[in-house]
């Protein structure tokens, strides 16, 4: 009777043994799973986040081209003889605002972009009219934002135009997922704002373009981040203003017009603190 007993106590030792392991190994697939989970959710959150950010992008640069619903005089410090509107500490006013001028480090880096409160930013839609649904379900928390900078860029010229450097922040579902883009736009003059391409020959003007279109948003940042975007509008004007480019002539290529190049600034908020007394 003693054996019987023996292993009637080791089968019950067995048995606890193998209930533990499977409760380990639940507990482990179930930890994974929530992993997974939380990635995807921050995942997508993100990816909400930079959606926002790119639709101010693009509200900002329909704002430098020209908007119905904004006041007369904003589109009037977008041009040659609009720089004056572009102040230190960026401009607060009914038509400046958001307008900041270029210096180190950049506004873009000093501001509190992720501020809720901050008067230098210019919310989406603002001068613009667009609408974006925010604060509910899948949508962001908060209406993405922007600031421009009126820079020059080494070797523009006046013929070139002017060029701007917009800077954007985007939320997620949380106001703490954010996401901070940047892009370069480039608004040529009213003689070359027909299309992107560059100047067409009249008269007898030589059609020959000399802009190289490669996209940088900035690079006064400290960042190995570059801008995208290659140039390609080809002047094509001639000496009899036929619009047929010279065959003796060698042909140049012109900056677009529009967004240049554009770039995700990851570590926005190490560059902003970095800037903070």
């Amino acid at each position: 009777m003693k054996p019987s007993h023996t292993q009637r106590g080791l089968a019950l030792v067995c048995a606890l043994m193998l209930m533990l392991a499977t409760m380990v190994i639940g507990v482990a697939v179930a930890r994974g799973a929530f992993v997974l989970l939380a990635a995807a959710h921050n995942e997508r959150d993100r990816d909400l986040a930079q959606a926002a950010a790119e639709a101010a992008l693009r509200d900002a640069e329909h704002d430098i081209a020209g908007s119905a619903d904004a006041p007369p005089d904003r589109a009037a410090h977008f041009g040659r003889g609009g720089a004056a509107a572009f102040v230190d500490g960026c401009g607060r006013g009914a038509d400046d605002l958001g307008l900041c001028q270029a210096r180190a480090p950049p506004a873009w880096q000093t501001l509190d972009l992720a501020a809720e409160d901050n008067p230098a930013l210019v919310p989406y839609g603002h001068f613009t009219g667009a609408a974006l649904a925010v604060g509910r379900g899948l949508l962001p928390a908060r209406l993405p934002a922007y600031v421009i900078e009126r820079i020059a860029p080494p070797g523009a010229t006046a013929q070139q135009g002017s060029f701007y450097r917009v800077t954007a922040i985007g939320f997620g579902m949380r106001a703490s997922t954010r996401v901070v883009l940047q892009s370069l736009y480039r608004l040529p003059p009213p003689a070359q704002a027909a299309g992107p391409g560059g100047d067409h020959g009249n008269g007898n003007g030589n059609g020959n373009g000399n802009g190289n279109g490669n996209g940088n948003a900035g690079g006064d940042d400290g960042t190995n981040e570059g801008g995208h975007g290659n140039g390609n509008g080809d002047s094509n004007g001639d000496d009899n203003g036929n619009g047929n480019h010279s065959p003796t002539r060698p042909q140049g290529r012109q900056l677009p017009a529009g967004r240049i190049g554009w770039r995700d600034i990851a570590n926005w908020a190490e560059l902003h603190a970095h800037t903070q007394p």
